[in-house]
């Protein structure tokens, strides 16, 4: 029985070696796509579990994670050695000799040995990000990999066709920004957003660590800024209405978690950039110091979402060496080679009235001319000291592009998030530039037009596509002024992105867009073949838990039209054109019977502000009209309010015309919601050939952060029947 027993078992062991399953298959279709990969038909190397990897000094770290992402995607982890002769395996080496820049590698695969040769030990990380990202996802529970007991029977590997891959970065500088100001995102979970750079041969993670509502490192010179400064006593509810909850929040990082934070980082060869911003943004700190404001205060830790117009004090000179203490011990924690501080979003009005603002004015002979106000001028005095402290310890300053507006130290580089104009004139000033325009990069915007099935976030639309389709050199620059242009970056701001989750689901997929600019930037684009690409690096991403959006996956076709009425596609012109960014295609986005969704800047809508829309259509022939529909967007925190008032005028030449109808609209309130209205203005049947619309706007009320400007109107679809 025993015998039996035996011979059975043998038997079945034979068998089942006799019907081995073929490896899968590795594909070097990835994300960022190589620059160049040559194949050739000898025999693939197999990837198995007694498969080796062997590295040179300094590769050890490298070579640990080679193993580490072939257990999490095949599910066993390679054994590491130093290397020795020329062994059967993986070969990790540094050829600097044998590349033109840095960070850039050469994957050899021939039947026996896979060599990855990079410029540095960026380079050779980089080839094994684009090995770990050719390799096939396995289907076994990531849950259940540690406790995978693998042996020779089954499928336990994988074939790497063989071949040479040869790649290297187009920009120097490729990065991510992170807020974690407005909302607070624990240590480890920054972690994770460092892996998903890493994962998208991003090198620099740029970290936002100061704002109104709330200062997140610890400064041990100022120890009010993190026991006061760290925490809000409540936070605006919705899109910035005026009702309030009353959870405190916040949180700091300590610098010794910081140091760590920055190791993490630097194993993975990325650089953490910390902003401090100012002299705006500083109301968190101006709580802990109110004395370093241009009123005294009280200040709090600002509860609400925007702008504060409390600023540091530019002509107190305690404030600016506070500021100076802050960044001399902001270096000492973080060996960055650039230091960003801000510059953004600094009203003047606390300096216009400010006695020891002006003073400090009179004292500089600063002067307003035709281009800035002394004020401006002002932020450059605060914007170049700074730069001077930071250049003192043999760093570089970043700031956004407002600091282009008065005298910019000549060394500082410009970080253009208004558009590419700002990025423009910097370059063909001299600056260095970082890319990273709100109109392409910033990840804080919706995905979607259908926003009512999105998780809220600040506004704005922002769908891959554009992402894909972004130019990061401008062809108004010449060519050596295209050299200027050092880097690209995308942003997001979490005031409306409570959770990293959700964080994650912002950046993703996107970021497989961003990593294509920034490494490969290619001029010819393949949207098509480049989802296809991204269907993999998804599979990674639920491999590791990821959150993201599937927009791209599942595309969605909106059928939203309007009836067909009398101004339908019928030629139509404006007095009085939109906004330039909020322009489109113009007057026919109108009437073209397509209605606009929630993204106001979808392309869908034409925005106005500080004057009002005018819209004259030509119904080609004379008609009776009675009744005008109009259909607007109301997003009251991104400043756009419904129309104050309609009014239908007529002609019957196109040059006079009288009015017919006027109605008046009451203003939104917060505790009405945003969303798409119609506004209807009907009166007595009258018969003409053309019709104008005027649609007029609001001033922001009092209960507005932005109280005093003019709303936005936002307007799609003028139907007339």
């Amino acid at each position: 029985m025993k015998k039996s027993f035996l011979f059975l078992y043998a038997t079945a062991f034979l068998l089942f070696a006799c019907t081995k399953q073929p490896l899968s298959q590795a594909s070097y279709d990835i994300i960022p796509q190589p620059k160049e990969v040559r194949l050739n038909d000898e025999k693939p190397f197999e990837l198995v579990p007694k498969t080796l990897v062997y590295y040179e000094d300094g590769l050890q770290r490298e070579a640990q994670f080679l193993s580490e992402y072939v257990n999490d995607i095949l599910g066993y982890a390679l054994n590491v050695q130093a290397y020795q002769g020329q062994p059967d395996g993986i070969v990790l080496k540094m050829v600097p000799e044998n590349f033109g820049q840095a960070e850039a590698y050469e994957i050899n695969i021939t039947p026996k040995q896979v060599t990855i040769k990079g410029a540095d030990a960026a380079g050779v990380f980089y080839g094994i990000q684009t090995l770990r990202k050719s390799l096939p996802v396995s289907p076994i529970d990531s849950s259940q990999r540690t406790s995978q007991r693998w042996n020779d029977m089954g499928e336990t590997g994988c074939q790497l066709p063989c071949g040479m891959i040869r790649d290297w970065p187009n920009f120097a500088y490729r990065g991510m920004h992170l807020d974690p100001c407005r909302h607070f995102i624990p240590l480890d979970s920054v972690k994770v957003y460092i892996d998903m750079l890493a994962m998208h041969n991003m090198n620099q993670f740029h970290f936002h660590l100061s704002e109104d509502q709330g200062w997140r490192i610890e400064i041990k010179k100022y120890p009010e800024l993190t026991e006061i400064g760290a925490y809000r006593n409540g936070t605006v509810i919705g899109h910035n209405g005026n009702l309030y909850d009353t959870i405190r929040h916040g949180g700091f990082y300590t610098q010794d978690e910081l140091r760590d934070l920055i190791q993490y980082a630097a194993e993975r060869h990325i650089n953490i950039i910390p902003e401090i911003d100012l002299p705006g943004h500083m109301q968190a700190a101006l709580a802990c110091y109110p004395q370093l404001g241009c009123t005294g205060g009280p200040y709090e830790v600002w509860r609400r979402w925007g702008v504060s117009e409390d600023v540091i004090c530019a002509g107190n000179e305690e404030a600016m060496l506070f500021v100076e203490d802050v960044l001399n011990e902001v270096m000492d924690v973080f060996p960055s080679p650039y230091i960003h501080i801000g510059g953004d979003e600094c009203p003047k009005v606390r300096w216009e009235k400010c006695p020891k603002c002006q003073a400090k004015i009179k004292e500089l002979g600063i002067k307003a001319d035709d281009k800035f106000s002394a004020e401006d001028y002002l932020q450059s005095y605060v914007m170049n000291r700074m730069a001077k402290v930071v250049e003192a310890r043999g760093r570089r300053v970043i700031g956004w592009d407002e600091i282009l507006e008065g005298n910019v130290s000549e060394t500082a580089i410009i970080m253009s998030w208004r558009g590419t104009e700002g990025g423009i004139e910097a370059a063909r000033k001299g600056h260095d530039v970082i890319m990273a325009p709100c109109s392409h990069l910033y990840f804080d915007y919706y995905q979607s037009e259908d926003i009512a099935n999105e998780p809220m976030c600040i506004g704005g639309y922002l769908p891959m596509e554009r992402v894909y389709e972004f130019q990061p050199l401008p062809e108004e620059l010449t060519p050596e002024q295209q050299k200027h242009i050092i880097g690209v970056q995308a942003n997001i701001w979490t005031e409306y992105i409570a959770s990293f989750r959700h964080v994650q689901y912002m950046a993703m997929p996107r970021m497989d867009a961003l990593t294509e600019l920034q490494w490969n930037n290619p001029q010819e684009r393949d949207f098509e073949a480049f989802v296809e690409r991204c269907r993999k690096m998804a599979q990674l991403y639920d491999l590791y838990h990821f959150n993201y959006a599937k927009h791209i996956f599942n595309p969605q076709v909106w059928a939203d039209t309007v009836a067909s009425n009398l101004a339908t596609r019928k030629p139509i012109t404006l007095r009085q054109q939109p906004a330039e960014k909020y322009t489109y295609d113009g007057a026919k986005v109108l009437n073209d019977g397509e209605l606009g969704r929630g993204a106001y800047n979808s392309g869908r809508w034409l925005g106005f502000c500080g004057y009002p829309l005018d819209a004259v259509v030509d119904l080609e022939q004379v008609a009776e009209m009675q009744h005008v529909r109009l259909h607007a967007l109301v997003n009251k925190g991104a400043w756009i309010y419904n129309p104050s008032q309609v009014k239908v005028l007529v002609s019957d030449d196109g040059e006079t015309f009288r009015e017919v109808a006027q109605k008046d609209f009451p203003i939104s309130t917060w505790a009405d919601k945003d969303g798409i209205f119609a506004f209807e203005v009907e009166f007595e049947p009258v018969a003409a050939r053309y019709a104008e619309v005027v649609v007029s706007g609001y001033d922001l009320p009092e209960d507005h952060s932005g109280f005093g400007h003019p709303a936005w109107i936002f307007v799609d679809e003028i139907e007339v029947w």
